[in-house]
């Protein structure tokens, strides 16, 4: 492993091979959204194993319940378990506390429809294995965590965060999607009907659903030269979909991950499979020859393929609908503040270190 991989991961504090005993009323607790995906089974799995005997349970009919549940996290609680999926999870970072997010190690076992999260942190498919591994490390004092932060998204009064934050026709069609019936078919059912109706403009229900949003963006204070977008992206792991990873640059301290593109639906579907690696549309810069300065063509980044780091980012916009970690929302027309919010002990799988590495060995985008 290398030392930047190496740093990122750091064994708990309790560095003793020996097994902690763990009262159930104290410092585990797994919250449970039951209805996150409909599976059931995948719930009983956990309540039923081994493990479950030193966690308190705290379960939930619905997400609108989550905040009422976290009151009831005690101050000796140091691991929190999250069943369910991203709008689960969102959920649980707008209601963590000051005290809490200094004192919690949050681990994201999975549960829900999508687990982008999850799946990021390096935890499998399987929440039940997930949840034996986590409680099974910090019993042995040799959980790992990554410290990461998360995004506050400032809209109105309301304060919510997130690792992802997305607006734009992206985030229509995700919500036409979510109105529908789940599952891999329909997902790849509405992904088609957009690429068909971008590229031939049929059918034509599915045509103002990619209609650019109008917007004024600002990237740390500096207004971006375009009005209308296609997908406006924040993002603090690199990552918004298992295999999709847009994002150029490498992130530094106070800084996340922003893409604004600035073009059609029709160009961006023809650039998708550039973009989900990372990989900017090139454009050929002729201002030398037109300005008669002798300066030969240069092949330069689209420009309207804006994709960089920023401490913050800006919108105002008639635009109601986004999307925090695939969670769908609703906001009055007006301005949108991302920033960078509270930084997290984020539990992290087996997967996570190879997937570290393999990164690492890509070629520079």
């Amino acid at each position: 492993m290398s030392s930047s991989i190496g740093n990122v991961l750091r064994a708990d504090r309790f560095t003793a091979r020996r097994w902690r005993r763990v009262k159930p009323d104290a410092e585990i607790v797994v919250v449970c959204n039951p209805r996150a995906g409909g599976r059931w089974k995948e719930l009983a799995a956990i309540l039923d194993s081994e493990e479950a005997q030193y966690a308190r349970r705290i379960v939930t009919d619905s997400v609108e319940d989550i905040a009422n549940a976290l009151d009831d996290l005690g101050r000796d609680t140091k691991l929190l378990c999250v069943y369910g999926g991203d709008g689960t999870v969102q959920r649980v970072l707008d209601r963590l506390t000051p005290a809490t997010e200094k004192q919690l190690q949050l681990a994201i076992i999975g549960g829900g429809t999508m687990n982008v999260t999850s799946r990021w942190a390096g935890f499998s498919r399987d929440p039940g294995r997930n949840f034996r591994y986590v409680v099974q490390s910090f019993r042995r004092g040799d959980l790992l965590v990554r410290e990461t932060p998360v995004l506050d998204i400032s809209v109105g009064d309301a304060l919510h965060r997130g690792f992802t934050f997305g607006m734009g026709p992206v985030v229509r069609l995700l919500d036409a999607y979510e109105r529908g019936k789940k599952g891999k078919l329909p997902a790849l059912g509405m992904a088609a009907k957009a690429v068909s109706a971008a590229l031939l403009r049929w059918p034509n229900d599915a045509r103002p659903l990619l209609d650019q949003m109008d917007a004024r963006i600002e990237l740390d204070g500096e207004p971006l030269a375009a009005n209308q977008f296609a997908a406006v992206f924040a993002n603090v792991t690199g990552q918004i979909n298992p295999g999709v990873e847009p994002f150029s640059g490498n992130l530094t301290r106070g800084n996340f991950h922003c893409a604004a593109y600035a073009v059609s639906a029709r160009e961006m579907s023809l650039a998708l499979p550039m973009l989900v690696r990372g990989w900017l549309p090139k454009s050929l810069d002729l201002s030398g020859l037109l300005r008669r300065t002798g300066r030969l063509p240069r092949i330069t980044d689209d420009p309207r393929y804006v994709n960089r780091t920023a401490s913050e980012l800006v919108i105002e916009s008639p635009e109601t609908m986004y999307t925090i970690d695939g969670e769908i929302l609703e906001a009055p027309p007006g301005r949108i503040r991302v920033a960078l919010g509270p930084t997290l002990k984020l539990a992290v799988g087996p997967r996570f270190g190879l997937r570290m590495a393999a990164r690492e060995l890509r070629p520079e985008r």
